[in-house]
Protein backbone atom coordinates (compact mmCIF):
# COMPACT_ATOMS: atom_id res chain seq x y z
CA UNK A 1 0.00 0.00 0.00
CA UNK A 2 1.23 3.34 -0.99
CA UNK A 3 1.43 6.20 1.52
CA UNK A 4 -0.33 9.16 1.40
CA UNK A 5 2.76 11.35 2.38
CA UNK A 6 4.59 9.76 -0.57
CA UNK A 7 1.66 10.58 -3.15
CA UNK A 8 1.27 14.13 -1.86
CA UNK A 9 5.40 14.06 -2.18
CA UNK A 10 5.15 13.14 -6.14
CA UNK A 11 1.96 15.17 -7.05
CA UNK A 12 3.93 18.33 -5.57
CA UNK A 13 7.15 17.50 -7.83
CA UNK A 14 4.77 17.34 -10.70
CA UNK A 15 3.47 20.27 -9.93
CA UNK A 16 6.63 22.10 -9.23
CA UNK A 17 7.96 20.65 -12.72
CA UNK A 18 5.06 22.08 -14.06
CA UNK A 19 5.06 25.71 -12.73
CA UNK A 20 9.09 26.19 -13.48
CA UNK A 21 8.30 25.25 -17.05
CA UNK A 22 5.93 27.72 -17.49
CA UNK A 23 7.26 30.45 -16.10
CA UNK A 24 10.38 30.13 -17.95
CA UNK A 25 8.14 29.79 -20.76
CA UNK A 26 6.65 33.09 -19.83
CA UNK A 27 9.94 34.81 -19.27
CA UNK A 28 11.09 33.70 -22.72
CA UNK A 29 7.58 34.98 -24.42
CA UNK A 30 8.41 38.26 -21.82
CA UNK A 31 12.44 38.77 -23.75
CA UNK A 32 11.01 38.17 -27.32
CA UNK A 33 8.64 40.59 -27.15
CA UNK A 34 10.96 42.94 -25.53
CA UNK A 35 13.27 42.16 -28.94
CA UNK A 36 10.53 42.64 -30.91
CA UNK A 37 9.72 45.97 -29.67
CA UNK A 38 13.11 47.02 -29.46
CA UNK A 39 13.72 46.32 -32.89
CA UNK A 40 10.42 48.06 -34.24
CA UNK A 41 11.40 51.07 -32.26
CA UNK A 42 14.96 50.76 -34.17
CA UNK A 43 13.27 50.54 -37.53
CA UNK A 44 11.18 53.57 -36.97
CA UNK A 45 14.01 55.21 -35.68
CA UNK A 46 16.66 54.60 -38.59
CA UNK A 47 13.51 55.45 -40.98
CA UNK A 48 12.90 59.10 -39.33
CA UNK A 49 16.67 59.45 -39.43
CA UNK A 50 17.32 58.64 -42.96
CA UNK A 51 13.92 60.56 -43.94
CA UNK A 52 15.63 63.77 -41.94
CA UNK A 53 18.72 62.84 -43.91
CA UNK A 54 17.18 62.84 -47.36
CA UNK A 55 15.10 65.99 -46.60
CA UNK A 56 17.93 68.29 -45.20
CA UNK A 57 20.01 66.92 -48.35
CA UNK A 58 17.35 68.00 -50.67
CA UNK A 59 16.76 71.63 -49.45
CA UNK A 60 20.91 72.31 -49.21
CA UNK A 61 21.21 70.78 -52.76
CA UNK A 62 17.91 73.06 -53.72
CA UNK A 63 19.73 76.02 -52.51
CA UNK A 64 22.44 75.17 -54.89
CA UNK A 65 20.47 75.12 -57.81
CA UNK A 66 19.20 78.30 -57.02
CA UNK A 67 22.51 79.76 -56.58
CA UNK A 68 23.42 79.03 -59.74
CA UNK A 69 20.59 80.02 -61.50
CA UNK A 70 21.28 83.04 -59.85
CA UNK A 71 24.21 83.51 -60.81
CA UNK A 72 24.23 82.81 -64.12
CA UNK A 73 21.94 85.47 -64.95
CA UNK A 74 23.84 87.94 -62.80
CA UNK A 75 26.80 86.58 -64.67
CA UNK A 76 24.65 87.26 -67.82
CA UNK A 77 23.79 91.08 -66.55
CA UNK A 78 27.83 91.47 -65.67
CA UNK A 79 29.03 90.27 -69.04
CA UNK A 80 26.61 92.46 -70.86
CA UNK A 81 27.72 95.68 -69.29
CA UNK A 82 31.28 94.85 -69.14
CA UNK A 83 31.59 98.20 -71.20
CA UNK A 84 32.90 99.88 -68.23
CA UNK A 85 35.65 98.20 -67.04
CA UNK A 86 39.00 97.38 -68.43
CA UNK A 87 40.58 93.99 -69.10
CA UNK A 88 42.01 93.51 -65.53
CA UNK A 89 39.63 95.28 -63.29
CA UNK A 90 36.94 92.83 -65.42
CA UNK A 91 39.13 89.83 -64.74
CA UNK A 92 39.28 90.40 -61.12
CA UNK A 93 35.42 91.02 -60.32
CA UNK A 94 34.67 87.64 -62.38
CA UNK A 95 37.63 85.99 -60.02
CA UNK A 96 36.08 87.37 -57.35
CA UNK A 97 32.63 86.85 -58.12
CA UNK A 98 33.24 82.95 -58.96
CA UNK A 99 35.60 82.26 -55.77
CA UNK A 100 32.68 83.42 -53.75
CA UNK A 101 29.74 81.41 -55.81
CA UNK A 102 32.50 77.94 -55.33
CA UNK A 103 32.58 78.72 -51.33
CA UNK A 104 29.01 79.22 -51.54
CA UNK A 105 28.97 75.60 -53.03
CA UNK A 106 31.57 74.31 -51.83
CA UNK A 107 30.15 75.04 -47.82
CA UNK A 108 27.06 73.76 -48.85
CA UNK A 109 28.12 70.28 -50.66
CA UNK A 110 30.63 70.23 -47.01
CA UNK A 111 27.18 70.41 -44.71
CA UNK A 112 25.60 67.69 -47.30
CA UNK A 113 28.99 65.34 -46.24
CA UNK A 114 29.34 66.40 -42.71
CA UNK A 115 25.39 65.19 -42.27
CA UNK A 116 26.16 62.36 -44.16
CA UNK A 117 28.99 61.56 -42.06
CA UNK A 118 27.02 62.44 -38.97
CA UNK A 119 24.74 60.03 -40.20
CA UNK A 120 26.91 56.97 -40.87
CA UNK A 121 29.47 57.47 -38.18
CA UNK A 122 27.28 58.89 -34.59
CA UNK A 123 23.50 57.97 -35.27
CA UNK A 124 23.65 54.93 -36.78
CA UNK A 125 25.67 53.41 -34.03
CA UNK A 126 23.80 55.21 -31.45
CA UNK A 127 20.84 53.77 -33.16
CA UNK A 128 22.12 50.50 -32.96
CA UNK A 129 23.49 51.09 -29.29
CA UNK A 130 20.37 51.88 -28.63
CA UNK A 131 18.71 49.10 -29.57
CA UNK A 132 21.65 46.76 -27.65
CA UNK A 133 20.11 48.43 -24.44
CA UNK A 134 16.79 47.87 -24.89
CA UNK A 135 17.16 44.33 -26.10
CA UNK A 136 17.58 41.56 -23.79
CA UNK A 137 18.97 37.80 -24.33
CA UNK A 138 16.31 34.92 -24.70
CA UNK A 139 16.86 32.73 -21.91
CA UNK A 140 15.68 28.98 -22.93
CA UNK A 141 13.30 26.98 -21.21
CA UNK A 142 15.32 23.91 -19.29
CA UNK A 143 13.34 21.19 -18.84
CA UNK A 144 15.96 19.15 -17.55
CA UNK A 145 16.88 21.25 -14.63
CA UNK A 146 13.19 21.72 -13.96
CA UNK A 147 12.96 17.67 -13.62
CA UNK A 148 16.04 17.71 -11.68
CA UNK A 149 14.98 20.17 -9.07
CA UNK A 150 11.47 18.53 -8.90
CA UNK A 151 13.05 15.15 -8.58
CA UNK A 152 15.54 16.45 -5.76
CA UNK A 153 12.03 18.09 -4.20
CA UNK A 154 10.46 14.58 -4.33
CA UNK A 155 13.88 12.57 -2.64
CA UNK A 156 13.96 14.80 -0.12
CA UNK A 157 10.92 14.44 1.19
CA UNK A 158 10.66 10.44 0.48
CA UNK A 159 14.07 10.20 2.22
CA UNK A 160 12.48 12.59 5.05
CA UNK A 161 9.35 10.26 5.59
CA UNK A 162 11.56 6.87 5.40
CA UNK A 163 13.83 8.93 8.32
CA UNK A 164 11.02 9.41 10.53
CA UNK A 165 9.86 5.96 10.13
CA UNK A 166 12.86 4.48 11.30
CA UNK A 167 13.16 7.17 14.15
CA UNK A 168 9.78 6.23 15.38
CA UNK A 169 9.59 2.64 14.88
CA UNK A 170 6.73 2.94 12.51
CA UNK A 171 8.15 1.06 8.98
CA UNK A 172 7.18 -2.77 10.76
CA UNK A 173 5.48 -4.49 7.73
CA UNK A 174 2.66 -6.14 9.23
CA UNK A 175 2.44 -8.56 6.38
CA UNK A 176 5.84 -9.79 6.35
CA UNK A 177 5.48 -13.60 7.54
CA UNK A 178 9.08 -15.62 8.66
CA UNK A 179 11.19 -12.88 10.43
CA UNK A 180 11.91 -12.58 14.18
CA UNK A 181 10.27 -9.25 14.39
CA UNK A 182 6.74 -10.15 12.92
CA UNK A 183 3.85 -9.95 14.95
CA UNK A 184 2.43 -13.67 13.86
CA UNK A 185 6.36 -15.73 14.58
CA UNK A 186 5.52 -18.59 16.10
CA UNK A 187 9.02 -19.69 17.00
CA UNK A 188 9.77 -22.03 13.86
CA UNK A 189 12.00 -21.27 11.31
CA UNK A 190 12.56 -23.51 8.45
Amino acid sequence: MCNPTLIVAGASAVLQYQVATAQQKAIQDQQKRQNEIAFKSLENKRTVKTTQLITKTKSRLEKIGEAEKLARKKRSIFKVNRENFNGKSYDFLLANYYDTEGTFRNRVLGNVERSKFAYLYNTMPALDLNYQRQATMVSPVTRGYNAISSGLSFASTYYDYKAKQNRYQTDVDPYDYGTSESLYYDGWED
